[in-house]
């Protein structure tokens, strides 16, 4: 799969600066790019849970009910 990188500009505390220039330098990451690809993709991965977590938390027990019969009789 190729995967295309866009060039963008970012302005970050000097603090993130810092955090970033330690995980690169303790050899966690290559460069700070490859850091915030990283915290990209951990933000994306947590809103996906989100999203699931709150559509198995939705009430709609009774719809699914209607529809998906497990073929027994109600007592």
């Amino acid at each position: 799969m190729l995967v295309v990188h866009a060039k963008v500009s970012l302005s970050l505390s000097e603090e993130d600066i810092a955090f970033l220039d330690a995980e690169t330098q303790s050899g966690r990451y290559p460069s700070r790019s490859a850091a915030t690809q990283d915290a990209v993709r951990l933000l994306r991965e947590s809103r996906l849970a989100d999203a699931y977590a709150e559509a198995f938390a939705a009430d709609d027990g009774e719809d699914w009910d209607a529809v998906a019969g497990d073929g027994l009789a109600s007592a």
